[in-house]
């Protein structure tokens, strides 16, 4: 069970972001297709980090927009946001990110 599931991480892992909780479910869905008769075995957590461990399986973060940022180009433009900002009182600036508009979205942080 545990070398099939390795070979699905190991073919999806660059196209579909992998948690620990679709290892544990993929690996009890492997499981059952294998060997029907174990309904005693849980993919637990203390199960994948032993798993993640004997298969050197790292957690990480894919970087996607934030990776792609031209560093050069936000220094020379701050200064024009730092003036824009002074415009308005302190009470009157809201700082968000898009975590409200894409709560649907695949988490990119990986197991």
């Amino acid at each position: 069970m545990e070398s099939a599931l390795y070979e699905w991480f190991m073919c999806n892992q660059e196209h579909v972001n992998i948690s620990g909780e679709l290892l544990k479910e993929k690996g009890s869905i492997f499981l059952k297709e294998l060997y029907p008769e174990a309904n005693s075995f849980e993919c637990s957590n203390g199960w994948l980090e032993k798993f993640k461990q004997r298969h050197a399986i790292k957690s990480f973060r894919r970087f996607g927009e934030s990776g792609s940022v031209d560093m050069e180009k936000i220094e020379s433009i701050l200064p024009s946001i730092r003036e824009e900002l002074d415009k308005w009182a302190w009470k009157d600036i809201y700082n968000m990110d898009e975590t409200g508009l894409f709560y649907r979205m695949q988490a990119d942080t990986l197991l």
